[in-house]
């Protein structure tokens, strides 16, 4: 299975792809930015669709005139290189097209047409690594290209790949400040700031103590410019504090950069956002979250690449790690091996990605021979271009000894032991050291293994130590960054309240200037306005006694009014009581048949007369206490059945609640009712037993419960008995929207429930 055909791009480093060779256990960092970027990470020409070619190459044969031609040529350059799939050949013709373009648009002196065939051939050399192509472009370009160029070269020199990254963030920075120059000079604000966002950034690498406090500088002035595409700021941070392991940062300019997309419905760098996002969803170990984010980016990428690419092997990558940390070891292979076939390899770098991934992934699931040949073959790729041959020895090594060919894991691992740099990463030295150890064990050079494990376990030490110090010093930084913000806001707020004081004075020149003008007309508007207040206050007055005399006036009609109801409720009470009074009397010579029709008349008569009673005696003749009416009228119903001589008990719990008159009226009768006949029915042939009462209320919902313990009631309504008093309960709780139930078991319950609202 050899992966690497053609020599395009030959020169691109190898370090990103095989520095890995634990990627089983770390995935690839997509924090530095390598291949093209577009959108509005840098000045480019806005992309051209593919579905535009066949139109330019007819507008190619019949431009009208040499102008016309140069902007076909470079809308067909733009379109070759933005296409989805990175392939060589289309590259290589939109560089011919690029460079066509400028011949043409230099010899006609079309300013317009060089400078985008200028932006075009950066992108061009920016993809392809030709850092000295692109930099002899600057000097043939005006001023504005000028500066768009260095903002290009600014990108690119941050975003390739070395070994020491210091140099490249000074240079980025000096390309940066020249575009920042120039921008300033011409009163290109979008510029300046594009090189102010790249020198922040640069500074965060450089780990200089302010420049986190720069960067917040940066995206306020953004903000203040109204400049809504905000992800062009937030992507390349999330990658910088997820390389610097600030998970919780990280995630937040993710998630901002994601929202800024949404907001402003700009997709071109969405790609690479998502991307980044699958990189924070798996290291926090949320592989399902990986794969989908992966997944949506390479719906962007399939219609404009950025960062990365639909045919990609990194983004590829991500997603079969994420299946193998699924314990999917079979699906990432096929996932791979999928990849591989639908996008082949377009030149050495893809083919280390396809071959790390897939001898890992091989080697996981113990198919060593694959896994081998996967692994020789970066090894040879290695050796022939001179570069990370001790990645290669080291990869091959871990293989052998998984498969337990451990004579020929010690050569190779020794190999790649002899090739490290002492400067080489701790995590990776502990690891080779270990490696190392079970390699001289297992072939009984013990004494070599012993010494193995003691330089595993102080690497392991070391590495404890570093993330001990780097916890330090990022605390470090935080406490300086935030000195440094304090100490900002302070000049600042000093600024500000000295140009405050500099403007009050200006303001209290002029309103010293305008007092004397003022004053006269102050005075005079003083004058009218005493007058007006005067006679606003004399009608004020007049109105005020009117109104208190009004007041008196009604207050005494309503006095008037209650002392009228109240005589009203007395005389009503006088003649019920009075009626009480006859229809007694002539209960004592009726029939007995008649003398019971005759009580339960001069009962009702009396709950009436007691009602009126306690209306006017109330000082509120709109409602009445109508538990403190109750227990007077218990009190009655005892003495009027002598039920205290029958051994009947009376007994009630009841909450003093004031009802409205047109409700506690009903409610009496009822009562009146309810009690009557427990008092004269329930207790036949009975020498003891108990009435109980009940009101309680909660908020303004109402329950009223007589009870007794007597023989109960055979049919609640049909007895000829208290067919009349059933009548009058059920109508009255009817015509007060009450509900009225009988429960009979042991005695009879009647429950009234009832609204006050």
């Amino acid at each position: 299975m050899l992966l690497e055909h053609g020599t395009y791009s030959e020169n691109i480093s190898l370090c990103r792809q095989v520095k890995r060779w634990l990627l089983s256990c770390i995935l690839p960092l997509a924090c530095m930015l390598p291949g093209g970027l577009y959108a509005q990470y840098y000045p480019a020409p806005a992309p051209v669709a593919a579905y535009q070619l066949h139109a330019l190459s007819t507008q190619l044969k019949t431009a009208r005139n040499a102008h016309e031609r140069v902007r076909v040529l470079n809308a067909l350059c733009n379109l070759y290189h933005n296409l989805p799939y990175k392939n060589p050949a289309d590259l290589k013709l939109a560089e011919q097209y690029a460079k066509q373009a400028l011949a043409e648009s230099t010899s006609i002196n079309d300013q317009s047409g060089m400078s985008e065939a200028l932006l075009l051939l950066g992108q061009l050399y920016y993809f392809n690594d030709d850092l000295n192509s692109f930099e002899q472009l600057p000097s043939k370009a005006n001023d504005s290209t000028r500066a768009k160029l260095f903002l290009q070269l600014s990108f690119y020199i941050w975003g390739r790949d070395a070994k020491d990254k210091t140099p490249d963030y000074l240079k980025s920075n000096d390309y940066a400040r020249q575009a920042a120059e120039i921008s300033d000079r011409l009163g290109l604000k979008e510029l300046s700031l594009m090189a102010a966002r790249n020198i922040a950034i640069n500074n965060l690498y450089l780990k200089k103590p302010d420049a986190e406090a720069e960067v917040l500088k940066v995206i306020e002035r953004y903000k203040q410019t109204g400049y809504k595409k905000l992800q062009y700021i937030y992507y390349p941070l999330t990658c910088y504090f997820d390389f610097t392991r600030h998970t919780d940062k990280a995630y937040f300019y993710s998630e901002a950069a994601v929202a800024a997309v949404d907001a402003t419905k700009d997709t071109l760098s969405a790609g690479d956002i998502y991307i980044e996002k699958s990189v924070l969803a798996y290291r926090r170990e949320k592989y399902d979250e990986t794969i989908l984010a992966c997944k949506k980016a390479l719906t962007f990428y399939e219609h404009h690449p950025s960062v990365y690419y639909v045919s990609s092997p990194m983004v590829h990558e991500i997603i079969s790690a994420a299946y193998n940390k699924m314990g999917k070891k079979t699906a990432a292979t096929n996932y791979m091996l999928n990849a591989l076939h639908q996008y082949p390899p377009r030149g050495t770098q893809d083919s280390l990605t396809y071959l790390l991934r897939l001898g890992n992934a091989f080697r996981e699931q113990k198919a060593f021979d694959k896994s081998e040949n996967c692994f020789k073959q970066i090894y040879n790729i290695a050796y022939r271009l001179h570069k990370d041959e001790e990645y290669a020895n080291i990869n091959l090594g871990h293989v052998y000894l998984d498969a337990g060919k451990f004579e020929k894991a010690r050569h190779f691992l020794y190999k790649g032991l002899a090739l490290t740099q002492p400067e080489e990463n701790t995590a990776g030295l502990r690891y080779l050291h270990y490696m190392l150890y079970l390699a001289d064990s297992a072939t009984q050079h013990y004494l070599a293994a012993i010494e193995h494990l003691n330089k595993s376990n102080e690497h392991a030490f070391a590495e404890a130590r570093l993330e001990q110090d780097k916890a330090v010093k990022q605390m470090e930084v935080a406490y300086q960054a935030r000195e440094k913000e304090q100490e900002l806001k302070l000049k600042n707020q000093n600024i500000i309240f000295l140009q405050r004081q500099g403007q009050a004075q200006k303001e209290k020149l002029k309103q010293s200037e305008k007092i004397g003008l003022l004053t006269a007309g102050a005075l005079a508007l003083a004058v009218v306005i005493m007058i007006l207040l005067f006679f606003f206050y004399r009608q004020k007055q007049r109105s005020s006694r009117e109104m208190t005399y009004k007041n008196q006036q009604l207050q005494k009609l309503v006095s008037e009014k209650e002392w009228l109801l109240k005589e009203v409720h007395h005389r009503v009470k006088n003649n019920l009581h009075t009626i009480f009074c006859l229809l007694e009397s002539q209960a004592r010579t009726a029939t007995p048949e008649a003398r019971s029709a005759l009580e339960k008349s001069t009962h009702r008569i009396y709950a009436m007369s007691l009602f009126h009673q306690k209306v006017y005696q109330s000082g509120n003749i709109q409602h009445v206490d109508f538990g403190n009416y109750l227990r007077e009228f218990l009190l009655f119903l005892q003495e009027g059945f002598d039920l205290e001589t029958r051994n009947i008990r009376v007994t009630h719990q009841m909450t003093n609640v004031s009802l409205p008159l047109n409700l506690a009226m009903p409610l009496a009768l009822i009562a009146n009712e309810a009690l009557t006949n427990a008092a004269k029915y329930a207790f036949e042939g009975r020498s003891s037993g108990e009435i109980n009462l009940s009101l309680q209320t909660h908020e303004q919902a109402y329950r009223m419960t007589i009870s007794d313990d007597g023989i109960g009631m055979t049919d609640p309504g049909s007895s000829d008995k208290q067919s009349l008093g059933m009548e009058l309960m059920h109508g009255l709780c009817a015509d007060i929207g009450a509900a009225i139930n009988f429960e009979v078991n042991n005695g009879t319950r009647i429950n009234i429930a009832f609204n006050a609202g």
